[in-house]
C-alpha cells in the first residue's frame, strides 16, 4: 500500500500480546494501513492484548483520530484488550485542544476578504488531487514558516492546513478534476491559508455539528482552533470553484529566519515571495 514517505508501521509479538508501532505522520493517506493491520491482528486466535504505540508519531489529523477511536470501539466489541501508548507531548497537547471542538456549531466568518494591508510573504502552489496532497501541503507550510512563528502556532497551522486539504481531496463529487490550490499568506499579526478546488463546495450553515468519529468535513477542528475562517465561491475561475480559508493570529517574524540563515543555518529552497502590497 502506498503511504506517506515519513510513515512507517511495524508489528512485534511479545509475551503480553502484539504491538503495532507507528512512526511519522498519521493522516487520511495512512490510516487505512493502520486499520488493516489492526483488523488482521484482531482476527487472529491469539489476538488477545493489542498495543498501539504512537510514541514516534509526529502528526495526527482528524482521520487518524477517528481511526484510533474505531480501533478502541472494535476491541471493546470483540472483548479484546487494548493499550494506546500516547504520541509525543506536543502532538498530544494539540489533540487535546482540538478535542474541545467535538460538538461545536460551525460559525464561519461572513467576510472572506483578505486584510487590505500589505502582506509580508506569500507562497502559492498547486497540489495533485491525491491522498498524498495533505502531506505535501504540511511539508510546504513547515518549510515556508520555519523559524518565523512560535512552534505551538506552527503545529496548529499544520493541523488546520492538513484538515482543509484533506477535505478538498476526499469530498468533491466523483468526476471533479483539476488540482488543489494552496495559498499561504503571512501578515505581521496573522497567517492566512486558502485552499481552492473545482468542486461545487458546500454551505457551512448546513453542516450539523457532530462527534469527530462520524467524519464529515473535518471543519469542527478548523472552527475550534482557527482565529477565523470562511468560504467563498470562485466566480472569476473558469468553470467556477470553491475556496475554504482560515486565519490564525500569530506574531510573524520574518527577520528571525533570515538572521538564522546568516548565522550559518542550512539554506532552504525559496518559494515564498516578498510583496509590497496584498
Amino acid at each position: 500500500m502506498a503511504a506517506g514517505p515519513n510513515f512507517r508501521i511495524a508489528t512485534f509479538q511479545g509475551e503480553s500480546g502484539t504491538t503495532i508501532k507507528l512512526a511519522g505522520e498519521l493522516d487520511d493517506a495512512t490510516t487505512a494501513e493502520l486499520v488493516e493491520c489492526f483488523e488482521r491482528l484482531a482476527a487472529e486466535p491469539k489476538g488477545g492484548h493489542i498495543t498501539v504505540d504512537l510514541a514516534q508519531v509526529t502528526f495526527i489529523d482528524s482521520a487518524g483520530m477517528r481511526a484510533i477511536i474505531a480501533i478502541e470501539r472494535t476491541t471493546a466489541e470483540r472483548e479484546l484488550t487494548l493499550t494506546i501508548m500516547p504520541p509525543p507531548d506536543e502532538v498530544t497537547e494539540l489533540l487535546r485542544v482540538a478535542g474541545v471542538a467535538d460538538h461545536l456549531t460551525l460559525t464561519p466568518a461572513v467576510d472572506a476578504t483578505p486584510p487590505s494591508r500589505p502582506f509580508l510573504e506569500r507562497i502559492e502552489i498547486e497540489l495533485e488531487r491525491e491522498r498524498t496532497a495533505p502531506g505535501r501541503a504540511r511539508q510546504e507550510l513547515r518549510e515556508a514558516l520555519a523559524g518565523r512563528i512560535p512552534e505551538p502556532d506552527a503545529a496548529t497551522l499544520t493541523l488546520l492546513t492538513s484538515e482543509v486539504v484533506t477535505n478538498a481531496v476526499i469530498h468533491p463529487h466523483a468526476g471533479v478534476g483539476g488540482s488543489i490550490g494552496l495559498r499561504i499568506t503571512a501578515y505581521p499579526d496573522r497567517v492566512r491559508v486558502e485552499v481552492s478546488d473545482a468542486g461545487a463546495g458546500f454551505e457551512p450553515e448546513n453542516l450539523p455539528p457532530g462527534p469527530r468519529e462520524t467524519g464529515g468535513h473535518g471543519l469542527v477542528v478548523v472552527d475550534g482552533l482557527s482565529s477565523r475562517w470562511g468560504t467563498h465561491r470562485l466566480e472569476d475561475r473558469e468553470g467556477g470553484g470553491f475556496c475554504v480559508w482560515f486565519e490564525l493570529d500569530v506574531d510573524y517574524q520574518p527577520e528571525a529566519r533570515r538572521e538564522a540563515d546568516r548565522a550559518g543555518a542550512e539554506p532552504t529552497e525559496t518559494r515564498v515571495a516578498a510583496a509590497d502590497a496584498g
